[in-house]
C-alpha cells in the first residue's frame, strides 16, 4: 500500500483492554495484566458502579498493582477494569549505524565483534579464542602473538612475543643502547642466551641454557656456577675398620657453604666417653659430600685450630679425605704422612677444625 512519509511500524501487538477480578470482601490488591502509570490510566467498576480513582478515593493504581481503599464485597467477576487506550505499539528497535551508541548497561545475545579496544584502534588488538587463550595483537595462538608497549620515544619498548620460528622470547629494553633485561626460552641466533641482564649495553650476569650462572659477559658454560647453599651438619668418630667407636658427645656442630664444586666446611666436637671398639685409624665421619674421585683435587686444604685429649705425645697436625669417600683421616704432627690410630684418642677430649674440599 502506498503511503506519504516514513513507513509505519508493523510490530504492533494488541493489548489486554479489559480485566475482571472476583471480589473476596477481604482482597484489596489485585494484580492487573497491563502496566500503568497513574489511577486515571484505568476505568474500575464494583458491581457495575464506576469507581473514583486517586490516593484517598476508592482506588489507586501503579505498575500492575490495583490497589481498593476498601476491600470490595465478594463475587465472581463483580470487579471489572477497563484499560484506556485500546492498544499500544511495541516498536522494534534498530540502531543506525552510521550513529554512536551510548549504553550504560545490557547484554549482547550474538557475537561481539570489534577492531580495537579503543575508538582509535585500527587493528585487532586482543582476542579470546574459544580455549580462553588471550592473545593479543593476532587471532592465532600458533603464528605471531605479541604484546609492544612503546613509551616516550620508540625505544622504551616491552615485547612479548612468540613465533614458531623465531623461538619464544621477552625482551623489555630502556633504549636501543641500554638494555635491562633479555629473556627467551629458546635460543635465537645473534640473541641473547635463555636469561640475560644487561645494563651500560655490557652483559652482567646469564643463566646458561644448561644451567649454571656466569658473570660479566663470561659466555663459557664450564665456568658457569653451578650451585650455591648454606647448611650444617653433625660430625662424629668413625674407624677404619667399619665398627665404630662407642662415644658419649658433649656437642657435635658442623656448618658448610657450598660454592660450585668446592665446600668449605667447619666442625666442633666434644666428648665425654670413648671406646674404640678394636683397632684401626680414628675416623672424622658424617661429612654431607662426597669428595671428588680425582686424587690431585679433592683433599684440599684441612687443618686443626684446636685440639685436646687426642693424639697422644704425638700431636695432631691436619685432615684429609680420600677421593670418592666422605669421612676424614687425622694426621699427627710427629709424622704428617701418618694416620692417627684410635688408641690415640683420650677417654674426654674436644677440637675444632675445618678446611676445604672439591666435591
Amino acid at each position: 500500500m502506498a503511503y506519504i512519509g516514513k513507513a509505519p511500524n508493523t510490530a504492533i501487538v494488541n493489548q489486554t483492554t479489559s480485566q475482571s477480578f472476583n471480589g473476596t470482601g477481604s482482597a484489596t490488591a489485585f494484580t492487573l495484566n497491563r502496566s500503568v502509570n497513574v489511577s486515571e490510566d484505568l476505568e474500575v467498576f464494583v458491581n457495575n458502579v464506576q469507581q473514583e480513582p486517586g490516593s484517598g478515593k476508592a482506588y489507586t493504581a501503579s505498575g500492575t498493582t490495583l490497589t481498593f481503599s476498601a476491600a470490595p464485597a465478594s463475587g465472581t467477576g463483580n470487579i471489572y477494569v477497563i484499560y484506556r487506550g485500546e492498544a499500544t505499539i511495541n516498536p522494534r528497535l534498530e540502531h543506525d549505524a552510521n550513529a554512536a551508541l551510548a549504553a550504560t548497561t545490557g547484554t549482547f545475545s550474538g557475537a561481539f565483534t570489534s577492531p580495537g579496544i579503543d575508538d582509535n584502534a585500527d587493528a585487532t588488538a586482543i582476542t579470546i579464542d574459544s580455549s580462553e587463550n588471550v592473545l593479543i595483537g593476532d587471532a592465532s595462538p600458533q603464528v605471531t602473538s605479541k604484546l609492544t608497549v612503546s613509551g616516550n620515544g620508540s625505544a622504551d619498548t616491552a615485547t612479548f612475543m612468540y613465533d614458531g620460528t623465531a623461538g619464544t622470547y621477552l625482551d623489555i629494553n630502556t633504549n636501543t643502547a641500554n638494555g635491562i633485561i633479555s629473556l627467551e626460552a629458546n635460543a635465537r641466533s645473534g640473541n641473547y642466551p635463555p636469561l640475560t641482564f644487561i645494563t651500560s649495553g655490557s652483559e652482567r650476569l646469564r643463566i646458561q641454557a644448561g644451567g649454571g650462572i656466569s658473570f660479566n659477559g663470561d659466555t663459557a658454560a664450564a665456568n658457569a656456577l653451578s650451585d650455591f647453599e648454606t647448611g650444617s651438619w653433625t660430625p662424629s668418630f668413625d674407624n677404619s675398620i667399619g665398627n665404630g667407636p662407642t662415644v658419649t658427645y658433649t656437642y657435635q656442630i658442623g656448618r658448610y657453604t657450598k660454592v660450585g664444586n668446592r665446600v668449605h666446611w667447619t666442625a666442633r666436637i666434644s666428648w665425654s666417653a670413648f671406646s674404640m671398639n678394636g683397632s684401626g685409624y680414628a675416623l672424622l665421619a658424617g661429612f654431607p659430600f662426597t669428595a671428588d674421585s680425582t686424587t690431585a683435587f679433592s683433599q684440599g686444604s684441612n687443618t686443626f685450630g684446636y685440639a685436646s685429649g687426642i693424639g697422644g705425645s704425638d700431636g695432631l697436625s691436619g685432615l684429609y679425605i680420600d677421593p670418592g669417600a666422605n669421612k676424614f683421616y687425622m694426621t699427627t704432627s710427629a709424622n704428617p704422612t701418618a694416620e692417627l690410630l684410635g688408641s690415640n684418642i683420650g677417654s674426654a677430649g674436644a677440637f675444632y677444625c675445618g678446611g676445604s674440599v672439591q666435591v
